[in-house]
């Protein structure tokens, strides 16, 4: 499946569905699946239970993107991720590292950027990163920040996801009220929301 092809999937499934599950193991899996969530974030673990999460996905037709950062048994190069999409058959990788961004893009899959705005500068570092590596999407943590920080960011970045510290539907729903497209939490009682 080539990229842009993925990249309308995941669009399309967010419009539907704006909450992305962040998983931290099997059981989170099963229960994202009984709330109908379309896409997926593998956030910590390891090679083998990304697999078991991975297939059970794809059989419920489900994204689903491993954050290769954190997780345990898979190299952080072009090795790993080209064992991640051929092997494994994720949909697309979480990461902070540009190199990974353009790893990812080299094995068509898609690319999630991930940002930590703890300052202005970071800010200004995040936006140079994202220019250069040129990834998919963007994900900025913490999401609660995103309301504020909307009027500092500039027309055409790539799509934006929110993350980390969502825990109530009141947060969710001012996020989304940003150009953000959607929030990834690891908070269940957000996995039913729809708009």
């Amino acid at each position: 499946m080539k990229i842009e092809d993925r990249l309308l999937g995941l669009r399309s499934r967010l419009a539907r569905k704006p909450v992305i599950a962040g998983l931290k193991g099997l059981a989170d899996a099963e229960d994202a699946c009984q709330c109908g969530v379309e896409v997926c974030f593998y956030l910590v673990g390891n090679v083998f239970e990304l697999r078991q999460i991975a297939a059970g996905c794809r059989q419920q037709q489900q994204m689903i993107f491993a954050h290769v950062d954190l997780i345990q048994g898979v190299a952080r190069d072009k090795y790993g991720i080209q064992f991640l999409a051929e092997e494994l058959g994720v949909d697309g990788i979480l990461t902070t590292k540009s190199h990974l961004v353009a790893a990812a893009r080299s094995q068509g899959i898609l690319a999630i950027q991930r940002l930590f705005m703890l300052d202005s500068e970071a800010l200004r570092t995040g936006l140079r990163m994202v220019e250069s590596s040129k990834p998919q999407a963007v994900e900025i943590l913490p999401a609660l920040i995103l309301p504020n920080l909307e009027r500092r960011i500039p027309k055409g970045l790539p799509p934006m996801i929110g993350g980390g510290l969502v825990e109530t539907q009141e947060e969710l729903e001012a996020i989304l009220k940003t150009p953000a497209i959607a929030v990834s939490t690891s908070q269940k009682t957000l996995w039913k929301y729809r708009r």
